[in-house]
């Protein structure tokens, strides 16, 4: 899964296999600013679920979570 767009960020989501044959993911976030883009690594915790696309799901609405709360509250800064 490559870029998604929500909110003015972009979600980059990863997805691994794990081995006990479940997927495990995770999203970074990423906006860009007047000193160009700036990711934020590690943005969601890693989502372990049966499918690929499981994983992705819960990672990427876990993200647009994490961006509402910026958007909601600007003081909030990520790690």
């Amino acid at each position: 899964m490559s870029k998604l767009h929500y909110k003015g960020w972009a979600i980059i989501p990863t997805a691994l296999p794990t081995a006990d044959h479940q997927w495990s993911a995770s999203c970074d976030l990423a906006r860009v600013t007047a000193h160009g883009e700036e990711i934020f690594e590690g943005a969601t915790m890693q989502f372990v679920r049966p499918t690929e696309d499981e994983a992705l799901h819960a990672a990427c609405a876990e993200a647009q979570v994490q961006i509402d709360n910026i958007i909601a509250n600007p003081t909030i800064r990520m790690a």
